[in-house]
């Protein structure tokens, strides 16, 4: 085996910095190094984050670290209070040392997308060395991706327990033209798609927006947006779209717009006759599908808060019996605690331990102080007295949402899920 890669994680820039940490509840360490093995590279060598572990937020990506058998780098700030650049010039001064001491070693896998790393890959070019970016698209610095000899782009996590709040105070010219001539209605279902076709209209009649469609792809979060303000209750999940692009195939079937793609995540809207290099065409959908399916009941749970990520009904219902029976233990724990010690009690993958975690957190089995702060910096306690109680509690919560979203639920299909 030709173990040739070296992987480098930014962690600092892959949770937004110390300061706001916005993505710890949803990064997954496993996922961005499942995206980095499907590109054409030989076995990894050398595996390092670099991180002030010892701020206890970070422990929830302890059980990633320890199953890809990640060495973690401990970074102090330099002087007083945290410093940015303590990971970003350890990470860079360990770069040019496995270039010199590690023969074997021919890629680079750089996790940020901080610019500052642009110098680095230009010098590793000078030793020869191939260079490869992996970052979340809005966080790439321009610079740094031209330099990379490949980028490799992943989902950007959100902090899903935070409320997000839209705005309306446009800066963008089309959306600006868009609110001076409509204003927000409130419509039934069928009502929403034909608005959907007029608004897709509209960005065909409009000289910037029609400029975009014909050329470079007008970004979908400007459709998203329109609709947003001009529909107060879409919700593209309530209509039976799990995501986002599909309702948009769905819509602009009729349309002069079509939907295109550049994987893995970018996609744009074009006029049908136009095309643009790296993106493929995405097919529409004639027809809607089906609802009421255990499938589109657990995706439509795991999309907006409160989210429920549900792994198998044993591992729901043994980790709850654990968590009562023994409660004392799980009380004043911060969530990556919790997980870390489940852990070690069950040969359960990481991720659908907290999985379960976060359903029941969701589903207010736990108390969560202090108050106003992000779940990755608060203590949680658990609050059921059985998991009778605890399995009574995520139900009633799943049925909640599924009911808001839906309308109606199919109760035959809801009970499957956890039978």
């Amino acid at each position: 085996m030709n173990f040739n890669t070296a992987i480098l994680y930014d962690i600092e820039n892959l949770i937004g910095g110390y300061g706001k940490a916005d993505m710890l509840s949803s990064l997954s360490l496993k996922d961005i190094y499942d995206e980095i093995l499907k590109k054409d590279i030989g076995q990894i060598a050398i595996q390092r984050a670099y991180a002030n572990w010892s701020d206890p937020r970070l422990n929830i990506l302890r059980g990633d670290i320890i199953e890809l058998g990640i060495e973690p780098v401990q970074m102090f700030g330099f002087g007083r209070g945290p410093q940015k650049n303590a990971s970003d010039i350890q990470l860079a001064i360990d770069a040019i040392d496995i270039a010199f001491t590690r023969s074997a070693i021919e890629i680079f896998i750089i996790v940020s997308g901080d610019g500052g790393f642009s110098a680095l890959a230009k010098k590793l070019h000078e030793y020869g060395y191939m260079v490869i970016g992996c970052a979340f698209r809005k966080a790439t610095n321009k610079v740094f991706q031209a330099v990379c000899d490949d980028f490799i782009w992943i989902e950007e996590p959100k902090d899903e327990y935070s409320s997000i709040k839209a705005s309306t105070e446009f800066t963008d010219p089309i959306l600006i033209e868009y609110s001076r001539k409509f204003k927000p209605i409130t419509l039934n279902r069928e009502q929403i798609f034909e608005e959907a076709l007029r608004i897709l209209n509209f960005l065909a009649s409009n000289k910037e927006a029609s400029y975009l469609l014909n050329s470079t792809g007008l970004n979908i979060s400007i459709l998203s947006q329109a609709l947003s303000y001009r529909i107060d209750n879409f919700n593209y999940l309530a209509l039976g779209f799990t995501r986002f692009v599909d309702f948009i195939r769905y819509v602009s079937r009729d349309s002069m717009v079509k939907l295109v793609h550049n994987p893995p995540s970018e996609y744009r809207l074009l006029f049908k006759r136009a095309s643009i290099k790296g993106y493929e065409d995405v097919q529409p959908i004639s027809e809607l599908g089906e609802i009421h399916t255990v499938e589109n009941y657990k995706i439509l749970l795991s999309k907006s808060a409160p989210i429920f990520r549900l792994p198998s009904a044993d591992i729901i219902y043994n980790i709850s019996h654990h968590l009562s029976d023994n409660k004392s233990k799980y009380q004043g724990l911060s969530l990556g605690d919790i997980i870390d010690d489940l852990g070690s009690e069950y040969e359960y993958e990481q991720k659908d331990i907290k999985g379960c975690i976060l359903s029941l957190v969701a589903a207010g089995c736990f108390t969560r102080e202090p108050e106003g702060v992000k779940l990755s910096e608060q203590k949680l306690s658990f609050i059921p007295q059985s998991s009778r109680q605890a399995i009574n509690m995520l139900r009633e919560a799943m049925y909640r949402k599924l009911k808001e979203l839906l309308g109606n639920v199919d109760d035959e299909i809801f009970s499957a899920m956890l039978s």
